[in-house]
């Protein structure tokens, strides 16, 4: 007999998952990590214990569950379930090929924090795709709960044909609706799992969605692996699990099952593959201080895109914001706008500029070498990225080089590069910068690979978060130079050598150290590498 009382949520994010409220709950998280359990088993049981006693005192409740096709069904979400409420107990019908029901009664050991909650009965279908659509799966089934098991493998309007059956269970009075809860393993950055989590998350959350994302298994690098201490359910496995687990695994099974770490496309691997989007990314929105200077990373074209950035007193470089222009007629804001001018990319990259960074001076804007080739010097033409940056008073040169080692190298360096002071990488971004969290997450990749032809060059393919990620790197290019770039990490020149003691520092909730005043650092003159290529 199952006894809800074992049951122990094996880490905080599971925990906050189970207490929510929010209609639809999604939940991502490694391999071992207890989510299947969590809300396979332990979430039916929940959603019997808390709907309203009827006139005799008994709660009820009916739970679906959805899977891609009856072999994985029965081969992992049925085990599980299995493994904690063997079929004797209660009636249970099913076979490998066909639904599952499983009917049974239970004690609630407890009821809002209170011990004995009265008799509950639970009803449990199981059902799978296979062949069908999710409307046919799912017609005629009236629910108080339904759960969506490896939701990156089943069609996505799953969530919302559940969503309008999980209203209907039973008489109103006693009925209390679950809502639909959700798992998977993170897909690619093209998955609409993606926009649902990340990229939309503050507008769904107002509607009812929240995102519960558990820790990574393993900490950052390797291989060797290291378990990471704040993985959850770690007390259900054996200690070098997760180390055994990634030995030997590709890169991307190691991302995307064991760091939990939204994947790249099947099209071809990312090209910052090595990247820790959770130590990458600031969880608070940071801002410079007034009076600082920042500059700008821009890419030209047709499909323009520029970043903001800035450097606190540690020499770290921050990226404050990104403009990347969007179809107004896409509410989902994922289609970009093709066949800019400079006049509509000048007007947009001034409306980010004033009134958010007024107070801060601009120094300089590092473009596309490529984009100032087209202009005819001889006849005193600009480039677009020229008359842009000339309609907003901000001075713009190309970066020192076009090559992509340089460029990436330029990412790399601080992204990799632990600050000695707070121990958080060199380079930060803000949570608000989505395009850049899309490209770093695995959209930003290379072509794949044609095994007709080995010897053939990569290169990077054109998506929509490919421009914004190349103004980054223009950005940061610039700022370091290209011989900052050739030394590696032995030198920055805007790298504090030393830092003055009572010198106002402070932490901030985000754990970056900011400075009380803006006085510059010990060691630190301001200056900076650069280049005097010119393409003309």
């Amino acid at each position: 007999m199952f006894d809800a009382r074992t049951y122990i949520p094996g880490g905080a994010k599971l925990q906050a998952f189970h207490e929510s409220n929010a209609f639809i709950r999604l939940m991502a998280g490694p391999i071992g990590s207890g989510k299947t359990v969590g809300a396979g088993v332990a979430e039916p049981f929940f959603t019997a214990m808390t709907q309203k006693p009827d006139s005799n005192g008994v709660r009820t409740a009916v739970v679906g569950v959805l899977r891609d096709n009856y072999r994985n069904l029965y081969a992992t979400t049925m085990k599980t379930w299995l493994d904690w409420v063997p079929k004797d107990f209660g009636h249970y019908t099913g076979s490998d090929d066909r639904p599952a029901v499983h009917e049974l009664e239970f004690p609630a050991p407890f009821v809002d924090g209170t011990p004995g909650g009265g008799l509950c009965r639970l009803r449990v279908e199981w059902r799978a795709l296979g062949t069908h659509t999710v409307e046919a799966t799912c017609r005629g089934w009236e629910l108080h709960g339904a759960y969506v098991d490896e939701a990156d493998t089943t069609p996505f309007e799953a969530i919302s044909f559940l969503a309008g059956r999980v209203k209907r269970g039973g008489r109103k009075e006693t009925r209390v609706s679950r809502g639909v809860w959700v798992t998977f393993n993170k897909p690619d950055t093209d998955h609409p799992l993606f926009d649902l989590c990340v990229d939309q998350a503050a507008s769904h959350r107002e509607n009812g969605t929240e995102f519960f994302d558990q820790p990574s298994a393993i900490l950052p690098g390797g291989p060797p692996y290291v378990t990471n201490p704040l993985a959850e359910n770690l007390a259900n496995l054996d200690a070098d699990y997760y180390e055994v687990s990634a030995r030997g695994q590709p890169e991307w099974y190691v991302r995307r099952m064991i760091r939990n770490q939204w994947g790249a496309s099947v099209a071809g691997e990312p090209v910052f593959g090595e990247v820790d989007l959770d130590r990458l990314f600031s969880p608070v929105e940071l801002e410079p201080e007034p009076g600082s200077e920042l500059f700008l990373g821009i890419d030209g074209g047709g499909t323009p895109a520029a970043v903001i950035c800035g450097r606190d007193r540690m020499g770290r470089r921050i990226i404050y914001a990104e403009v990347v222009l969007t179809d107004p007629t896409d509410p989902r804001g994922r289609r970009i706008l093709h066949g800019v001018g400079p006049k509509r990319f000048a007007q947009a990259l001034g409306d980010t500029l004033h009134p958010r960074f007024s107070k801060c001076r601009i120094s300089i804007g590092w473009g596309d070498p490529a984009a100032f080739y087209g202009a005819d010097r001889e006849m005193g033409e600009f480039a677009d990225i020229e008359i842009a940056c000339n309609q907003l008073n901000i001075p713009v040169q190309p970066a020192p080089s076009n090559e992509l080692g340089l460029r990436h190298e330029a990412v790399r360096i601080p992204m990799l590069r632990i600050n000695q002071y707070d121990q958080r990488p060199d380079l930060i971004i803000n949570p608000s910068c989505r395009w850049l969290r899309r490209g770093f997450g695995g959209d930003y990749r290379w072509e794949p690979r044609d095994p007709k032809q080995p010897a053939k060059r990569l290169r990077v393919q054109k998506s929509n978060s490919s421009h914004v990620m190349e103004a980054g790197q223009y950005a940061l290019l610039g700022d370091q130079g290209r011989a900052g770039i050739v030394a590696g990490q032995a030198y920055d020149a805007h790298r504090p050598k030393a830092m003055a003691q009572g010198d106002g520092w402070s932490q901030s909730p985000g754990g970056v150290w900011t400075p009380g005043g803006l006085s510059r650092p010990q060691g630190g003159n301001g200056g900076s590498y650069s280049s005097d290529w010119s393409p003309w």
